[in-house]
């Protein structure tokens, strides 16, 4: 169980960088960049500076910022996924093919690199995504811990039109990105209903995924990121909010719960990490627990003995394999989709060549290297090893947990949860998976709605208006405050 405080690697900072143009004025909404002094100095950083493949300018502005990845890149990579390098099926002993469970198959390898290679248009993408996903770009810094360097973000940033409108982070994980909110961001801050929540969303890009450059530096794991995101917060004017996350998001969220108290409200998790303890697994041979212990236990036992094995290499070695995954567009495709083939109902559908190639493209345009070395720098927050993941330090805001059957931890009894967390309520889900934001959005999101809706529950009360009287009006509303 780990409880101490974050410690990266110390660094001198990086030297200030002219950019050709100026920085942007602040999103609306945004807070003035000057309300809190993050000790940049007027640093400007542009895709040159960070020797990017995509145009980009980072400062202590909020800036507007739109996805345009290089053309010879782009050029470079469909070439290189022609060029893919396939490996035959095994056969049996009638000389048919076996598809071995070692990995994906042929049939998907060479699936995904035809498409890839032929009809994929990444342009077409992008401009959807720019479309759709009001996007900037910051650089903030984090003074109280040892990481020192200025750390560029990106992220996506849509307010709601309510004045009740509740500000929320959403945390992604690994292999995805801030893709993962594309299909619940518009309901969640534009609900159907005056009787449901609405929301302020944040989705940031862990740096090192999408657009938030690779830091220069080692220390970048889940609590760091927690320290990073808790500056953005700030930086967008959001003294107070809350967060919802998965997978990494889900560490990432929690640590900012434990280290940010006065600024998270509460969470809602649907990866909530509650390992069995030796008594737990003493009561198991014993046969002393309920069906659903048994069940945790055993399917966490398949995860660590068979399924962990990308996330050992990914904490060990990051660099040896990053080494390869960084010249073969392909290969990094197929190391995520087998990482998620088990976690979703039809993986082949559900990633698709279109969907897994431009997922894969949020970790081939910056290089895999700096999304793998999390795992390394999350094993030194102590939440993960080789041998698993481990318990997380008890967090007392309010929370709430969503599970899902395909994932890791379906069926966690409530009574396990409480441990790490003040969890207040568990929704069991009979579909979706991992990515619930991809594969069960709706789910997702009316948990969203029905916990953070429940004031008194979540505590988000404080976010409720005041009513305004004015001399010889009526009562009105003004825009949210925190009390």
């Amino acid at each position: 169980m780990m409880s101490a405080p974050v410690s990266p690697l110390k660094s001198p900072g990086l030297s200030r960088h002219a950019s050709l143009t100026a920085a942007p004025a602040p999103a609306p909404g945004a807070a003035p960049a000057e309300q809190e002094d993050m000790g940049l100095g007027g640093i400007v950083l542009n895709h040159m500076d960070l020797k990017l493949k995509f145009k980009a300018s980072f400062s202590e502005a909020v800036t507007k910022f739109t996805i345009d990845v290089h053309e010879p890149f782009l050029t470079t990579t469909k070439l290189k996924a022609s060029l893919t390098r396939y490996i035959d099926d095994l056969v049996d002993d009638d000389g048919l093919p076996v598809e071995s469970t070692d990995g994906p198959p042929r049939r998907i390898v060479e699936r995904t690199a035809q498409f890839w290679a032929a009809s994929y248009d990444w342009r077409a993408v992008e401009a959807d995504l720019n479309t759709r996903l009001p996007q900037y770009t910051t650089l903030v810094k984090t003074p109280h811990t040892d990481f020192q360097d200025p750390i560029p973000l990106h992220f996506v940033h849509k307010r709601s039109a309510r004045p009740d409108a509740i500000p929320l982070i959403f945390l992604h994980g690994w292999p995805g990105s801030f893709l993962e909110v594309e299909d619940i961001l518009e309901p969640l801050t534009n609900p159907p209903s005056a009787d449901q929540p609405a929301f302020h969303v944040v989705a940031p890009s862990i740096p090192g995924y999408g657009f938030s450059p690779a830091p220069r530096r080692a220390g970048m794991g889940y609590r760091q990121c927690a320290a990073a995101f808790a500056a953005l917060m700030r930086r967008l004017g959001y003294d107070r909010y809350v967060w919802q996350g998965g997978d990494a998001g889900n560490f990432i969220g929690h640590f900012l719960a434990l280290d940010f108290p006065d600024q998270v409200v509460a969470g809602h998790s649907n990866f909530w990490v509650v390992p069995p303890t030796p008594e737990d697994q003493e009561r198991r041979s014993r046969h002393e627990v309920t069906e659903d212990e048994d069940f945790v236990m055993a399917r966490l036992g398949r995860f660590t003995d068979v399924g962990w094995s990308y996330g050992q290499i990914q904490q060990t070695k990051p660099l040896k394999l990053a080494a390869g995954l960084t010249d073969s567009p392909v290969g990094l495709a197929m190391w995520i989709y087998d990482a998620c083939a088990g976690v979703v109902k039809d993986p082949e559908t559900v990633f698709a060549p279109q969907r897994l190639i431009t997922w894969t493209m949020m970790h081939w345009i910056p290089g895999p290297f700096a999304a793998f070395s999390l795992y390394k720098n999350g094993r030194k927050d102590g939440v993960i090893s080789t041998k698993g993941v481990h318990t997380m330090p008890y967090v007392s805001q309010p929370m709430a947990i969503s599970q899902f059957p395909l994932d890791l931890w379906y069926r966690t009894p409530l009574e396990w949860a409480k441990r790490t967390g003040n969890v207040v309520s568990c929704v069991r889900h009979d579909r979706g998976g991992h990515f619930a934001a991809l594969d069960a959005p709706d789910l997702l999101v009316g948990d969203v709605r029905a916990f953070f809706g429940d004031r008194e529950l979540s505590g988000t009360q404080v976010f409720v208006p005041p009513p305004v009287r004015t001399r010889g009006s009526s009562v009105g509303m003004r825009e949210w405050h925190v009390r």
